[in-house]
């Protein structure tokens, strides 16, 4: 009995003692259980962390390496704009030293232009064939005694007008017994009378010989005086016919010095 007993007795102890156990194994096993779950979930973020990061890396370093390319792509731009703009203003600088020349072209024609008008109107107002008509009208008329026929003038002359001297009062006048007192036609230079070239001054201011150019009469040579030629500014022209010396009146001309005499008049070449 006794010994069924203490067998009795021992029985839940050693019960208690493996439920104590079971027990203590149970809570090993769920902190190892939780331990793992704990380091597989830390491994998954761990991982995730580490491939997003280096996804980010990776599209960082792509962006980084898109934009070194980009960067060497404008400096290459750059240059090229560099070259086109220095092409440009190359180019700019030819157009506007070629629009400066154009100008100055320009300009140097309408210069010529101005100046082929102004030599027109001269022609036009110094034609020769209408000299030598109005020469021929001064040489007709009643003639004296002894006088030189103007040849006329070479329609290929050039015009040497010389230069300006200013307006001088022009008269007419006829070498005739009326004017001059006689009609043998030689003037006071000791030369015959030239109608349309003979002019008479005041050989105190030109001498004999002087060429002048008239404008509206053409050339003309100092070759004689007159008693109401006084002053620098005046002269009388020589015509043979009085309605011509009339109808030419006294007038106020434009006169200009070709050449000045030496107080003879020598072979009149004009």
């Amino acid at each position: 009995m006794l010994s069924d007993d203490v067998t009795s007795s021992t029985e839940p102890q050693k019960c208690n003692k493996i439920n104590k156990a079971n027990r203590i194994y149970g809570i090993i096993i769920y902190f190892l259980s939780v331990a793992i779950i704990s380091l597989i979930v830390n491994n998954i973020i761990i991982y995730n962390w580490y491939n997003d990061t280096k996804k980010r890396f990776k599209d960082t370093f792509l962006r980084v390496q898109t934009m070194s390319e980009e960067n060497m792509n404008l400096e290459t731009l750059n240059e090229t704009l560099k070259n086109e703009y220095a092409l440009l203003k190359e180019d700019y600088d030819r157009l506007l030293n070629e629009n400066e020349s154009i100008k100055k072209e320009f300009e140097e024609l309408k210069k010529r232009n101005a100046d082929i008008e102004r030599i027109n109107k001269e022609l036009v107002e110094d034609n020769i064939e209408l000299q030598n008509t109005l020469k021929m009208a001064a040489a007709a008329g009643i003639k004296p005694q002894n006088y030189t026929e103007f040849k006329g003038l070479s329609s290929r002359s050039s015009i040497d007008r010389g230069e300006y001297i200013g307006k001088f009062l022009g008269t007419a006048y006829t070498p005739s017994k009326e004017e001059c007192g006689n009609d043998n036609g030689i003037t006071n230079s000791g030369k015959p009378i030239i109608p349309g070239i003979s002019v008479a001054v005041d050989k105190n201011y030109w001498p004999f010989g002087t060429v002048f150019y008239i404008k509206g009469l053409g050339y003309a040579v100092a070759m004689d005086t007159g008693s109401a030629i006084k002053g620098k500014y005046r002269f009388d022209f020589a015509v043979f016919d009085k309605n011509f010396a009339n109808k030419l009146g006294a007038n106020y001309w434009d006169v200009y010095l070709v050449k000045m005499g030496n107080g003879k008049v020598e072979d009149i070449s004009l």
